[in-house]
């Protein structure tokens, strides 16, 4: 106990947080390792007692996202109901059933559901955490906090990239079903309620409690800011998602929060993340296509845990455009080797290409696109509007995951991987006229100065 009253209660709290965080960032690489495995040619490995086809890899990959749509609905509903603390823990429990169910898989039905069950997990993690971090942090530390989450989920990604090729489907589904079980007791214990759920339920002394456990300042600091907390609930009257609609700032928040999460989806990254293998197998890859996710996966981690500091000094604005500007030129990149490679150019002399384009992409990616659209969506929605339009951002943004990962096969097919990459890249030039024309720079600003831009 005396050692973790040395520590920054905040930072403490938001690493337990962060556990979720890589606890989804497993799931979400879990289908290249495993899809790998299953449609390998060493049938001893495969549980199925043979090689998945084609259209049964497209359903093991697009089923998370099929989740992700619904997922959010559920936790939307608990986090308003139950709170913020029991909410982000049970977050655990479709990922500890899903991966249960996938280590005795025999059947390839058994294989979409426990992907289904990974999808409800991330769905409610991308659409809770954010709210949960937001509300536990100061303003002036709130973009490096919040950017920890994007550095979890990216670790989590390395892990699954590093072990699960090596190991067998088994082995790699136990050991992830393991964090679940350590992680529902740690948060707990570690965990307070957030200050500003608990005012908003008229809960002011516990809410006290709270804050001067995850600020650790003296009383009369503590009581200055909540009651500042308590004004702003004051100020935000209990809504149906229909209040968005109500004022030209939550409209406007709404319509951010969509076009910024999306921008993600149509970068290309989901679809990498899931058959990051594969796409080095199609790109005719001299080192081993497992050994090029690993590299792709420690890039992420690095790029992410150096870029939070980042937030806070130059802003999200800036990095954002700087991000996409480098996503853009990657895809070009990428586009250009594919198309030479179609039309029987020798590109043997520059087979280093694809694994250089993916890593700069995923270091542009996770230096800003990654983590900044879902901190910028805790930021603008209001707290009384918060839980439903994040249910239904998170859930649109699935939902083109969905048809982008279903379908990617076939757009690759019809048009090549030229030709997909290309088309990724022109939707984020879109993005980033959206980026530089219509966002504001939200560093720095409190919930309540946030607001008072989105009214004016």
């Amino acid at each position: 106990m005396a050692f973790l009253q040395r520590i920054n209660h905040a930072y403490l709290v938001i690493f337990a947080a962060d556990i979720i965080a890589f606890i989804t960032g497993t799931s979400i690489a879990w289908s290249s390792p495993v899809i790998a495995i299953l449609e390998g040619k060493d049938i001893n490995k495969i549980p199925l007692g043979r090689q998945i086809t084609d259209e049964e890899e497209s359903w093991i990959g697009s089923m998370a996202a099929m989740g992700g749509i619904f997922g959010p609905f559920i936790f939307g509903y608990l986090v308003q109901s139950t709170g913020r603390k029991i909410t982000v823990t049970v977050i655990s429990i479709p990922y500890l059933v899903a991966y249960l169910l996938a280590a005795f898989a025999e059947s390839v039905s058994l294989y979409y559901v426990s992907r289904i069950l990974m999808g409800f997990g991330v769905g409610g993690m991308f659409c809770i955490l954010p709210i949960f971090v937001v509300e536990s942090v100061e303003a002036k530390n709130r973009g490096t906090l919040q950017a920890t989450t994007t550095s979890a989920i990216m670790l989590g990604l390395l892990f699954s990239y590093s072990v699960g090729p090596y190991v067998s489907i088994m082995a790699f589904n136990l050991i992830l079903a393991a964090f679940c079980v350590i992680y529902m007791p740690v948060f707990w214990f570690l965990a307070p309620e957030t200050p500003y759920y608990l005012c908003s339920i008229n809960q002011e002394e516990e809410a006290f409690k709270a804050l001067s456990y995850l600020r650790q300042k003296p009383h009369n600091e503590v009581q200055l800011e909540l009651e500042g907390i308590k004004e702003h609930v004051k100020q935000l009257k209990p809504t149906s998602f229909y209040g968005i609609f109500k004022t030209r700032g939550t409209v406007k928040a709404f319509v951010y929060s969509v076009v910024l999460t999306i921008s993600q989806q149509f970068s290309g990254v989901t679809v990498i993340l899931y058959f990051t293998q594969n796409i080095f197998h199609e790109a005719g890859s001299v080192i081993p296509p497992e050994v090029c996710s690993i590299i792709v996966g420690a890039v992420q981690f690095v790029v992410s845990t150096i870029s939070p500091p980042f937030l806070d000094k130059v802003g999200k604005k800036l990095l954002l455009l700087i991000a996409l500007a480098g996503t853009i030129t990657c895809e070009i990149v990428l586009g250009v080797y594919f198309y030479l490679q179609k039309n029987g150019d020798d590109v043997s002399g520059i087979s280093w290409l694809p694994i250089l384009s993916l890593v700069v992409f995923i270091a542009f990616y996770n230096f800003g696109l990654g983590s900044i659209p879902w901190a910028v969506m805790g930021e603008l929605l209001p707290l009384n509007i918060i839980s439903k339009a994040s249910v239904v951002v998170t859930s649109f943004y699935w939902l083109i995951g969905f048809f982008l990962t279903k379908y990617f096969g076939s757009l690759s097919h019809e048009i090549g991987m030229a030709g997909s990459f290309w088309l990724f890249g022109g939707i984020c030039v879109l993005f980033e006229l959206f980026v530089y024309f219509f966002m504001f720079e939200t560093k720095g600003k409190s919930l309540n100065e946030i607001q008072a831009i989105l009214n004016a």
